[in-house]
């Protein structure tokens, strides 16, 4: 089920399309946003599994990024827990001024609607390396969508879903790998970046919460480690599953900084204790250094974060963020099946990264960029039409002609070349080059 969101019920977030999607995603059944939410059905929860069981295990969710600007501490949040609000805009921040809605900004699935469209959208996936997938983009320049006195990083966020479905080992679990992007010419430093659940499961006052940090398992003969999982289920084992998420990937490999548990009552609601909670510490005074709240000794309204970091965004450049999100029947004394189901997860992702580092198909991005200086050349070609550079926000720079052109007035960073074909029926190429000084 698919519906864009009447602009009439977010009056504040008007001249955008706003669009919200119920998909099914094997035994998941979620909703996604082009602005930052996912798993949240407005005002309802919106992440049922097994789907058509009427057990929502997720009430809402949403990446959290933090920074230091100079003097000023900012955080962007796709989902606030305490009032379900996202302070990212459904576009790219290179557009977020053009007034009325663009139709091209919204969700993008495979197979359907694919791939985005390239001309807005250069950075987008080309291929589907799942037999499910979404694609959107969204940005935080709307000083509007801010609390106050928190404002923009200048951040773009490209979310790519990816899903398995007709796998029997992989139909519990779908994939959320996130590209921060950096489309300003200064650096994003000391960034933490995570991600937020809000996990009513069943009964929503009496949620319990656990850490997997790196323990070693032995299931069934096989000996395994899990690492940076968290997990929620219910006290009362009504239902009697749990949902956990998995930090496979992460600017510095799967390394978790932080795991924090919030209630209702002490939800961090600025920019400054929601860093303090993404880096890691409590956000009551003194603000102690508290990474891993592993001990939950009450049952209670609960959500939890998991983080990774810091790091810098270089200008014009990207990092990216992969997590599992996953769906098992769990018991609070054995987490044998739900560290099972984590390791699954991880070899999935090993075995997806093997594939998109095969040789590109036509109009696949290319993995290993081009370094250029002052002049990108094209080699000459009778099946090339035409060719353009585009920023990394999407914009185009500058038409390329074949031979030598001169980028020497660019700004350094990462751009894309779009070679169109001359030949009707031969697709677009696109590869990535580095312009350095």
């Amino acid at each position: 089920m698919k519906r864009l969101l009447p602009i009439l019920m977010l009056p504040a977030l008007a001249l955008a399309i706003y669009d919200l999607r119920l998909d099914t995603l094997g035994n998941w059944g979620c909703y996604f946003t082009n602005y930052g939410t996912w798993g949240y059905g407005v005002s309802r929860a919106g992440g049922e599994w097994p789907v058509g069981s009427g057990d929502m295990y997720i009430y809402g969710a949403g990446l959290w990024v933090g920074a230091i600007n100079g003097p000023d501490t900012l955080v962007t949040v796709g989902y606030n827990p305490n009032s379900g609000k996202s302070e990212m805009f459904p576009t790219l921040c290179a557009n977020w001024r053009e007034g009325s809605g663009n139709p091209e900004d919204r969700i993008y699935s495979y197979p359907g609607d694919w791939p985005p469209p390239q001309g807005r959208f250069p950075m987008a996936p080309d291929t589907a390396r799942s037999p499910q997938e979404l694609w959107a983009c969204c940005c935080d320049s709307d000083p509007a969508q801010h609390a106050v006195p928190g404002r923009p990083l200048g951040l773009d966020v490209l979310l790519t879903v990816l899903a398995f479905p007709t796998d029997s080992i992989y139909n519990d679990m779908f994939f959320l790998h996130w590209e921060l992007a950096n489309p300003r010419t200064e650096t994003l430093k000391a960034v933490y970046a995570g991600l937020v659940i809000d996990a009513d499961v069943g009964n929503a006052a009496d949620d319990r919460t656990g850490l997997i940090l790196n323990r070693r398992f032995n299931v069934g003969g096989d000996t395994f480690t899990v690492r940076s999982t968290g997990f929620c289920w219910s006290q009362d084992n009504s239902p009697s599953g749990a949902v956990a998420a998995r930090l496979l990937k992460g600017p510095r490999a799967d390394t978790l900084r932080a795991f924090k548990v919030f209630i209702l009552s002490n939800d961090p609601k600025n920019d400054f204790s929601q860093y303090l909670a993404l880096s890691g510490h409590d956000w009551d005074p003194p603000y102690p250094y508290n990474p891993f709240d592993s001990i939950d000794p009450v049952p209670e309204d609960k959500r939890f974060l998991l983080s990774t970091g810091p790091f810098d965004i270089l200008p014009l450049s990207t990092d990216t963020l992969v997590f599992a999100v996953i769906g098992t029947p769990f018991d609070p004394d054995d987490t044998s099946e739900l560290a099972l189901r984590a390791e699954w997860a991880r070899k999935r992702w090993d075995r997806l990264l093997s594939v998109a580092e095969q040789p590109p198909t036509a109009r696949t991005v290319q993995p290993i960029a081009t370094i250029v200086r002052s002049v990108l050349f094209l080699p000459v070609s009778s099946f090339t039409l035409h060719s353009s550079l585009f920023s990394l926000s999407g914009q185009k720079v500058m038409s390329l002609s074949p031979g030598a052109n001169d980028v020497s007035q660019l700004s350094p960073g990462v751009y894309f070349v779009r070679e169109q074909s001359a030949v009707s029926r031969k697709p677009s190429a696109v590869r990535k080059v580095v312009i350095q000084r």
